[in-house]
């Protein structure tokens, strides 16, 4: 019996003694065991599941191609993505053994559970990556994009991102990094956001905003981020970065004409309807928007 018909009889429980036996002696065997254990710690997301399952598909064609040298068909892989993947909303790797990576694509949310049943949901278009060996020793993670927290009590819990790490025992609160901007929100407890040299503390019920070196403090009003239940929400933000979040959750392509971007928007729009989210973004600058499938072009009448 071949790898491929014993990993898919594994994977399915169906191996006697004799076939376990042989199974547990591939050299890939404690990359596979890893994996199925990792699965455990994901929860069914918040995805538009046929637009996730094209673009894994996507993922695993060109997987398919760099690593040629294991002979997998493209059905086998497909097999195995619909028993770890489909469903999920994201996709993840263990790399060298122990370190976890998490992606969500454009269009995606997703939420998991770490090692210490801390929780995550995890943006669209970001990234989390961890140590799970080290995990119980040290709680830190990297992030890239936008996710919100609710870890669970015990030892120092890092969040670090390109732009500052945001430091907390056991609270909630919500990062996002995007290019030059760290916006880091405190719904219960107390962070600590260190930001080159400064510490600066940020109890519940208020938010810092770093954006081109410039760095805003102010008091907010929400028990959880908008993003979360559908809403995409701004406060005095370069009208670009709107943009930028509307094509990723609309999985779409945006070309802004005869409008300066860095005008100051804010309001918010909807996460699942594309015609009402353009309208709440483009009225408050009477601007027209034109759609032609998954490319939009935003433009103000001369």
């Amino acid at each position: 019996m071949d790898r491929e018909d014993l990993l898919i009889k594994w994977l399915d429980g169906e191996l006697n003694d004799a076939e376990l036996a042989l199974f547990k002696q591939l050299p890939e065997y404690a990359s596979y065991e890893k994996l199925y254990k990792n699965a455990v710690y994901f929860k069914s997301p918040i995805v538009n599941k046929e637009k996730q399952f094209a673009n894994f598909k996507s993922l695993l064609e060109k997987k398919d191609k760099v690593t040629s040298r294991q002979n997998f068909s493209l059905k086998f892989l497909m097999r195995i993505a619909a028993i770890f993947v489909v469903g999920l909303g994201l996709y993840f790797t263990i790399l060298k053994e122990d370190l976890v990576k998490v992606n969500t694509s454009v269009a995606q949310q997703t939420n998991f559970t770490l090692p210490d049943n801390s929780e995550i949901i995890v943006n669209a278009e970001s990234q989390i990556k961890y140590n799970e060996s080290d995990w119980n020793k040290k709680r830190e993670l990297k992030l890239n994009g936008e996710a919100f927290f609710k870890v669970a009590k015990g030892q120092k819990f890092d969040v670090k991102t390109e732009l500052g790490t945001v430091t907390v025992l056991g609270t909630q609160f919500n990062v996002k990094q995007r290019g030059k901007l760290l916006e880091v929100q405190c719904f219960e407890g107390l962070v600590n956001v260190i930001i080159g040299k400064s510490n600066l503390e940020l109890p519940a019920g208020n938010t810092i905003r770093l954006f081109e070196n410039n760095l805003i403090r102010k008091k907010i009003s929400l028990i959880k981020p908008t993003w979360i239940e559908g809403k995409s929400t701004f406060e005095s933000v370069p009208y670009f970065e709107v943009i930028a979040e509307l094509e990723r959750q609309f999985d779409i392509e945006i070309s802004l004409n005869n409008f300066d971007g860095r005008k100051i928007f804010t309001g918010s729009f909807v996460n699942d309807n594309i015609e009402l989210a353009l309208k709440s973004i483009t009225q408050p600058f009477k601007l027209s928007y034109e759609i032609n499938k998954d490319q939009i072009s935003i433009f103000k009448n001369e």
